[in-house]
């Protein structure tokens, strides 16, 4: 089987070559490996020079995934203003892999607040979600998280049974 195939010379003129189709195909796919190569590289080169299309936002994203408490701290603050289950995985991203006590926390109040009315949420959630996210409330009180604390004091305080809080 033979296909067409363009083949460029050194002064930009394209010539049209008759090859063996196999001969066409290890070619497209050395040239289609090649150009990749060369669009990583440029990108690479942006990022080096610092004229990359990355925002302040996935700079904070970049640190926190290598455990920056301060990072995170200022991307919880600026994820104030989207829904709040943008947040959740960056707080279980911290509370997971970097153990870090006021995510756990994060975990709990941003599972809440995915709820309209934040005070009544822990009542809304189906048994499995109210059991993840109490777990996690749990753990920033093990940590030494007091606003944790709080808020599991307060649930006690709204009546919420023994046996969720176990």
């Amino acid at each position: 089987m033979q296909s067409i195939m363009f083949w460029s010379c050194e002064y930009g003129i394209c010539m049209i070559k008759i090859l063996p189709f196999g001969v066409t195909l290890i070619c497209g796919i050395l040239l289609g490996v090649g150009a990749y190569h060369v669009c990583v590289d440029h990108q690479l080169k942006k990022l080096q020079n610092g004229r990359s299309g990355f925002t302040e936002e996935d700079s904070l994203k970049n640190k926190v995934w290598h455990g920056d408490v301060d990072a995170y701290t200022k991307l919880h603050g600026r994820y104030r203003d989207y829904p709040p289950e943008d947040f959740l995985f960056w707080a279980m991203f911290m509370a997971n892999k970097y153990d870090y006590a006021y995510a756990y926390e994060d975990v709990f109040t941003t599972m809440q607040e995915v709820y309209a009315d934040a005070d009544s949420a822990i009542f809304k959630m189906d048994g499995k979600t109210r059991t993840f996210a109490l777990g996690y409330l749990k753990m920033a009180v093990q940590k030494g998280d007091s606003d944790a604390a709080n808020l599991l004091s307060d649930l006690k305080r709204k009546h919420v049974p023994d046996e969720w809080l176990k």
